[in-house]
């Protein structure tokens, strides 16, 4: 289970940030302009440093 906490549309992708519910840490999802997802598994302790991590993997497609 999860709880979003935040959906981004940047340069033709969407970037969810969320966080999971059994150890209350911060992932993100990057879904593409084709749909296919991207979720690198990396954690992070708050919305804000997995919300930067997600930018920047955008910025680099």
């Amino acid at each position: 289970m999860m709880k979003i906490i935040k959906i981004i549309g940047i340069n033709n992708c969407t970037l969810v940030v969320y966080q999971t519910c059994e150890d209350y840490y911060y992932q993100f999802a990057i879904i593409d302009e084709e749909g296919i997802i991207l979720e690198p598994g990396d954690i992070f302790a708050t919305s804000e440093d997995a919300e930067e991590e997600g930018r920047e993997i955008i910025n680099c497609f």
